[in-house]
């Protein structure tokens, strides 16, 4: 996922709290609907960063197209979120 890797580059992955994935997408019920276990913890440094919130009723939805509305806000809090704005 670009926004993890993003966070690499920003070091904003460094300061999350040490959480087990299985903890983080725990609440989400689609979750195993990403397949791999690299996306699970891709999503899941998101999820604890505050950068993804995840859609209503408890979803990821993974395989849903996603709107330049909604990149344009997770670009936005990945930039707030390391301190780049």
């Amino acid at each position: 996922m670009i926004i993890a890797k993003a966070m690499k580059i920003t070091e904003l992955k460094d300061k999350l709290a040490a959480k087990s994935t299985d903890e983080i997408i725990h609440p989400y019920k689609d979750a195993a609907a990403a397949a791999s276990d690299w996306a699970l913890n891709s999503i899941a440094d998101s999820l604890q960063a505050g950068i993804v919130t995840g859609m209503p009723g408890a979803r990821l939805a993974p395989k849903q197209d996603i709107t330049r509305a909604e990149v344009a806000l997770i670009v936005q809090r990945l930039l707030q979120k390391s301190d780049l704005i």
